[in-house]
């Protein structure tokens, strides 16, 4: 009969636990659920980041959707939908169904950070809940392809005079 009781006992004891790890997870997923944008990069804000480096803010700006263990990251170089598998200090970010990156959920301050390499450096991104404008310089793209169309039309009536 003791032997019942303490197998009980300890039963009882580890379902409690397992029961915790879920509450923990299921709280960070409703903590960062929702709209994020690019705080910092590298210490520096977003602005002082895109002067360094010469690029314009919207260059340098990321939105992150995220719901349901999904993601759709949105950038100056389009949108990218990835996986999410939430853990206990944040998730992990999967494409293809491989892990790229970790990122990390700071509850006092309220932000994701993460770090990523590009071009052989590494670099710390962090996220602030909200969104920011994205992509200003495709628009400037999109300007300059329109008025290259107006000076090709222009082109083309100068053309039909002669």
């Amino acid at each position: 009969m003791k032997k019942f009781t303490k197998k009980l006992a300890l039963a009882l004891v580890a379902a409690m636990v397992m029961g915790l790890c879920l509450v923990g997870c299921g709280s960070v997923q409703k903590d960062v659920d929702g709209d994020w944008t690019t705080s910092s990069i590298n210490g520096k804000s977003v602005e002082d980041y895109a002067a360094e480096t010469g690029q314009d803010v919207g260059a340098c700006t990321s939105n992150w959707n995220i719901k349901d263990g999904k993601a759709t990251i949105t950038s100056a170089l389009g949108a990218a939908n990835v996986e999410v598998d939430y853990k206990s200090n944040g998730f992990e970010v999967k494409e293809n169904g491989q892990v790229s990156y970790s990122v990390k959920y700071d509850k006092d301050a309220q932000t994701l950070s993460y770090t990523i390499n590009v071009n052989g450096q590494n670099n710390d991104f962090v996220l602030k809940k909200g969104t920011g404008t994205v992509g200003a310089a495709q628009q400037g793209g999109e300007e300059q392809q329109a008025g290259g169309e107006e000076q090709q039309a222009g082109g083309e009536e100068a053309g039909a005079e002669e």
